[in-house]
């Protein structure tokens, strides 16, 4: 009798013990987009940002990695488990957090807080202070007029807290922190400042090139559109040298705005703009060509030819995201400068709707 407790007990404590490790190897699940094709594939492992690109990596010892992709391309990511966070605690937050009211951020940001104690692995930390900052933006989006606008800029501030404190050893986190935390200097119209976020993001320990060229590409939009232009002409000048593609066309343009733009010859800039779209079937050199004829004509004083192009960006070159909120973001400053009432709410519910898509 007493030796088949005894078995009992011991399976017992294997099958507990078979529960606990399998508890504390949850993977991170992520959902990568295929820019050629569309389609999309999902990947467990974890997540990792590093001079060979995004990848993610498993195996026993994280020692298998997939293709880099990069970070735009990512859509989704459910992250596994954290070093010292008891995954029930997260889960709990973290329904609450999707649960998308008021009073469930808050008890989300209360949760994710208390999981942070002394110790606490570096990547446990990371990710649950990028939960938090992400809650706090997602009650300002909520917002609207002058409450909107308040907390808006202290969650500017929480996001640049967090980018500046994990900007020497970062994670995947810090991309999608510095895409939030410009989007909603964008809508601030604060270009110049997210011009200087994209900045200081380039130059992240162990970004991979490609994303250091993209961070670079949208310190420079911001740059032009901030009408820093000697700043962004410099730049774009010094980036055409090693640039291919798609990416070399679009510096040409960003040049070439930057470059008429500060000699006040915006016509003429507007011109060679399009003659440098005419040589190009790409989608994504066409969308930044027509922002940018749209930032030159803004420059001239011309808000309805400005209008025009920043439409063409949304309905007809609009596979870029990014590029579309800029452009509904830019009409509805327009809109409102026209006093245009009913266009104005119009494009701010665009705005509201395309936040969950960024």
């Amino acid at each position: 009798m007493k030796r088949h407790v005894t078995r009992g007990l011991v399976a017992l404590g294997l099958v507990t013990l078979a529960a606990t490790v399998s508890a504390q190897t949850v993977p991170d699940t992520v959902e990568v987009r295929n820019r050629k094709d569309g389609t999309t594939k999902t990947y467990s492992g974890q997540l990792k940002a590093g001079p060979a690109g995004f990848q993610v990596f498993s195996g026993e010892k994280l020692e298998k990695a997939t293709e880099a992709f990069a970070p735009d391309d990512i859509l989704k990511v459910a992250i596994g488990d954290l070093p010292g966070v008891e995954r029930n605690a997260f889960n709990a937050a973290k329904t609450k957090e999707d649960k998308k009211t008021a009073k469930d951020y808050a008890e989300a940001t209360e949760g994710y807080k208390a999981l942070i104690k002394p110790g606490l692995a570096e990547r446990s930390k990371r990710h649950l202070e990028f939960r938090i900052a992400s809650v706090k933006q997602k009650l300002a989006d909520d917002l609207e007029g002058d409450a909107w606008a308040k907390a808006v800029d202290a969650a500017i501030l929480n996001w640049k807290e967090f980018c500046d404190l994990y900007w020497a050893a970062p994670g995947w986190e810090l991309w999608p922190a510095t895409r939030a935390m410009t989007r909603l200097q964008i809508e601030r119209r604060k270009y110049s400042d997210a011009a200087s976020a994209w900045s200081k993001l380039k130059g992240a320990a162990d970004l991979p090139p490609e994303a250091k060229l993209e961070a670079a590409l949208q310190e420079i939009d911001g740059r032009i559109r901030g009408k820093e232009y000697a700043v962004a002409a410099g730049a774009a000048e010094d980036l055409m040298k090693t640039a291919t593609g798609a990416r070399k066309e679009r510096l040409a343009i960003y040049h070439l705005t930057a470059k008429e733009g500060g000699s006040g010859k915006y016509q003429e800039g507007i011109d060679k703009i399009k003659a440098e779209m005419d040589k190009s079937k790409d989608p994504s050199v066409h969308a930044t060509g027509f922002a940018m004829t749209g930032e030159l004509y803004l420059a001239a004083g011309k808000p309805r030819d400005a209008m025009w192009a920043y439409l063409f960006v949304e309905t007809v070159v609009n596979q870029d995201k990014e590029e579309v909120f800029k452009a509904v973001s830019r009409l509805t400053e327009i809109f409102e400068t026209q006093m245009d009432e009913e266009q104005t709410k119009k494009y701010r519910e665009k705005i509201k709707r395309s936040r969950g898509t960024l």
